[in-house]
């Protein structure tokens, strides 16, 4: 291990920084991009996730930020040109892509630096859905609101006045909620300050371009490490601070199955005498690590809103014991993880203990490149798309029922009875039931077919307790956007007032549909699985 002492002034100081505040400290030049940093690679898709994570109040991981004395320059960070004055500025070691994103979407049009500016960046709010989007040719829907326009709350009043005879209630409210979201997201970053440039550049290449993460004793720890307090002694140290990463807790046996298969160790047996030639401490430390990295993995890229809606908990073993080998993997090969992942989860080829998971933790170690191993590891699932048979009883408690969960959270359900877009992690983390039924009362004497529907999803929402109100009703009153929010059409609405059962299996068939298109979005069942071009070159050299 390289041992690079600590430079006076380099430990990181932890600090939030709301979204308005990034993007004043980027018009005040105070934000900049050191001249070592690659160029922006994100495609539009890449910038829509990012946004919509904000919007959806994700997580988005933290920035790395370099403090020190700037000159006076013409800075530009994204879309935006301006010329500075010498100043104590932030130079950007890690999290440029999200932040040029951020700069480049949101500030002004009058501000950004050509006319042309880069369509990666010209998103919009569909009020009437919820969802982030790119703009279409011809004339903007009047429903499209310029993400442009949310960061200065005058200015989107002025759009909102501007468009207030076009707009519906629910989409004005929508686009004063979403606005003061952006605004106030709050994004966790580490502040450093080190005079050299080599130390910085150093740590730089290593995170992005080696792959390798700085240890404790180096001049700071990764981006995301705890870095104000003693390193993780315990278990419930690694679970506490996971916590942090907003998806929710993972339980102390998942995380010492990960540190056993990250140190190569069986599952079974004596632990004491599995333990005994491991340095524990440091075992921790990098299961800390590499599960951190597998929380960012899944929140962003691996379509899982929280853990509890993980259906099976063993593939945590494989992404751990990757991401401790690859901590910065491609896009190619996360996207390869991905349908491991979701191919495995329905086929139902990664339920069950850690044996089953063995195959791919062979086809991983034999495996010398983050692609290669991406590859193998897919490699030991099928690519074939099954015909699946939904659990007739929803309980969440189950691999099953959890895709339908999950898909309900990708329709993002707004309150029934104000329209708000629901706080899906605050409603998951709950300890009450949020999957609650729709309808209450089963008749005493119905058919099994019946009985069936009553214990389906067709009959379950997500959605918070309502008081004063049956859901029934909620929904009959709700507007047609917020009632398709929750997967209940206009033809359900209708058999709700009458054909109760009738309703339950339009409903049920809606979540249905939309957790296959969830499934098939990830498993990607027709592409491609092979290496790419540049990762066969790698090998033949």
């Amino acid at each position: 291990m390289v041992a690079v002492p600590s430079p006076p002034g380099a430990r990181p100081e932890a600090k939030t920084f709301r979204v308005e505040d990034l993007i004043r400290h980027a018009r005040a030049g105070r934000l900049r991009v050191p001249t070592f940093q690659r160029g922006f690679k994100w495609a539009r898709e890449d910038v829509e996730k990012l946004i919509d994570s904000i919007v959806r109040g994700f997580p988005i991981g933290t920035l790395l930020l370099w403090s020190r004395k700037a000159p006076a320059e013409r800075v530009s960070i994204g879309g935006l040109e301006i010329d500075v004055p010498e100043q104590v500025a932030w130079y950007v070691v890690d999290g440029q892509q999200r932040l040029v994103s951020l700069v480049s979407t949101l500030i002004a049009a009058a501000e950004r630096s050509t006319p042309q500016y880069d369509l990666r960046f010209d998103l919009y709010l569909d009020l009437a859905t919820g969802k982030v989007t790119h703009g279409v040719r011809g004339e903007v829907p009047n429903a499209y609101l310029p993400l442009h326009r949310l960061v200065d709350s005058e200015d989107l009043l002025a759009w909102i006045d501007d468009k207030r005879l076009v707009l519906t209630g629910d989409e004005v409210r929508q686009a004063i909620r979403v606005g003061r979201a952006v605004r106030e997201y709050e994004v966790p970053a580490y502040i450093v300050e080190v005079e050299d440039e080599g130390v910085v550049r150093q740590i730089f290449e290593r995170t992005n371009n080696a792959g390798k993460r700085l240890d404790s004793n180096e001049v700071f720890n990764a981006p995301h490490a705890p870095l104000d307090r003693k390193p993780a002694a315990r278990l419930r140290d690694v679970v506490e601070r996971l916590r942090a990463r907003g998806l929710g807790d993972v339980d102390e046996d998942h995380v010492l199955n990960s540190l056993l298969t990250i140190v190569g160790k069986g599952l079974s047996g004596d632990l004491q005498q599995r333990l005994r030639d491991v340095d524990v401490p440091a075992a921790i430390a990098r299961t800390e690590r590499a599960l951190d990295g597998v929380f960012g993995f899944l929140a962003q890229e691996g379509g899982i809103p929280r853990l509890r809606l993980l259906p099976y908990k063993s593939p945590l073993m494989v992404l751990s014991t990757f991401y401790d080998r690859f901590p910065t993997p491609s896009e190619r090969a996360r996207r390869l993880l991905v349908r491991w992942l979701w191919r495995g989860v329905v086929t139902e080829e990664l339920r069950g203990d850690g044996k089953g998971m063995r195959p791919a933790l062979d086809a991983l170690r034999a495996s010398t490149s983050d692609e290669e191993a991406a590859t193998a590891v897919l490699s030991t699932v099928s690519r074939v798309r099954p015909v699946l048979e939904w659990s007739e009883t929803f309980n969440v408690g189950h691999a099953r029922p959890r895709l339908l969960a999950i898909a309900m959270v990708e329709l993002r359900p707004q309150h029934l009875e104000t329209g708000a877009p629901l706080d899906i992690a605050a409603l998951l983390d709950a300890g009450t039931d949020v999957f609650p039924q729709i309808l209450s009362r089963r008749p005493a004497e119905s058919s099994p077919e019946a009985a069936a529907l009553f214990s389906s999803v067709g009959n379950r929402l997500l959605h918070p307790a309502l008081t004063g109100s049956s859901f029934a009703a909620a929904i009959a009153n709700a507007s047609p956007a917020v009632a398709v929010s929750h997967g209940i059409d206009e033809p359900a609405v209708r058999a709700l007032a009458g054909d109760r059962l009738a309703f339950l299996a339009l409903h049920r068939q809606r979540v249905e549909e939309a957790a296959w298109q969830v499934i098939d979005n990830h498993a990607e069942w027709e592409h491609a699985d092979r290496l790419s071009i540049e990762a066969m070159s790698d090998e033949e050299e």
